[in-house]
């Protein structure tokens, strides 16, 4: 993490983005739209980042990369690429224990 006095409003930023992004993959997933690859791919950058500097996700980040991670779970050995998303979930319940 890099100290500085721009870093809590710049993860304040990332968090921000990364909720607009995540409410806008539910909103597609209701409407019975395709979520695009790269949305997906730019949520799962934003939370890797807030998580790499202990900035909890806001509420529907941690929904969809729960929701997703728990389906490739139970869908059977996680490939290459589906892998970071499920490690994003351990290490997101890993910062969340006590």
């Amino acid at each position: 993490m890099t100290s500085g006095s721009g870093q809590p409003e710049k993860m304040a930023e990332v968090a921000g983005l990364a909720a607009a992004i995540a409410d806008r993959i539910l909103q597609q997933h209701e409407a019975g739209t395709s979520i695009p690859p790269e949305q997906f791919r730019m949520l799962v950058r934003a939370a890797r980042m807030l998580l790499d500097n202990d900035v909890a996700w806001p509420q529907s980040v941690e929904h969809v990369i729960m929701r997703v991670a728990e389906r490739l779970e139970e869908a059977g050995p996680v490939t290459r690429g589906d892998d970071v998303v499920v490690h994003l979930k351990q290490g997101s319940n890993a910062t969340k224990r006590p």
